[in-house]
């Protein structure tokens, strides 16, 4: 009985540790695809320009955003020289919405704030740069639009849960689920990602098809100087 239990778990032992090196390896070749992943691992901040699209793709509208650590901002143009703005210092966020006819900054939920904050995460990811104590999984393959992809997971510490999808020919993210319990809620953010362009010596998406919404970008932008009323809570 002994030695079964002690093969069982021997084997258990080299699949997990087979899992693992998997998961690693693919994320290396990951960074490797990117070109210079270096720079996205030390990234501090980040801005795109670019236009938000209706679902429908009835209406395309000028959109901005400004990123550093968690905080987040965003500008959506509604209409000439009407602007819906969203901002989060990484735990309480706020918003204009003209159609409000009030240009009153409104308190966030925490579900907008993490959706904000999940987004200013994407390139401080557990592909780029784990976080201490949280191992990548290697789930093997998952069909996603026809194609065959890698799935690995990460388990962080605050309990969300992030699922990334690989492609295997180019070795590039595809997809990436976020989970997570936010007040008492289930909580969850999708993006995929498409129209790879070399942004800077990294190969960066240019299509962020996210819960969010659709975003076509134009521009990155890595390390701006940033003021930090940008993400500063509104004035009393």
């Amino acid at each position: 009985m002994f030695q079964v239990i002690s093969a069982w778990f021997i084997a258990l032992s080299v699949v997990t540790a087979t899992a693992q090196n998997t998961a690693d390896s693919i994320a290396r070749q990951y960074q490797r695809a990117l070109g210079n992943a270096e720079r996205l691992a030390q990234l501090k901040r980040w801005s795109l320009v670019g236009k938000m699209v209706s679902p429908d793709g009835s209406w395309k509208r000028s959109f901005r955003a400004w990123f550093e650590g968690t905080k987040a901002r965003t500008e959506l143009v509604v209409q000439p020289g009407i602007i819906a703005r969203s901002w989060t210092d990484g735990m309480r966020g706020w918003s204009i919405q003209p159609w409000t006819q009030s240009l009153t900054p409104q308190p966030m939920n925490q579900m907008s704030v993490r959706r904000m904050s999940v987004l200013a995460s994407l390139w401080r990811n557990d592909l780029l740069a784990p976080q201490a104590g949280v191992k990548l999984e290697y789930l093997g393959l998952e069909e996603l639009d026809g194609s065959d992809c890698h799935k690995l997971r990460a388990r962080h510490s605050d309990g969300s849960v992030w699922t990334y999808w690989i492609d295997p020919d180019a070795s590039l993210l595809v997809k990436l689920r976020v989970e997570a319990r936010v007040s008492g809620e289930q909580f969850e953010w999708e993006a995929t990602f498409g129209n790879y362009r070399n942004v800077e010596g990294v190969l960066m998406p240019m299509m962020l098809d996210t819960t969010s919404g659709l975003m076509i970008i134009e521009q990155y932008e890595f390390n701006p100087s940033l003021s930090p009323t940008l993400f500063s809570p509104p004035a009393q």
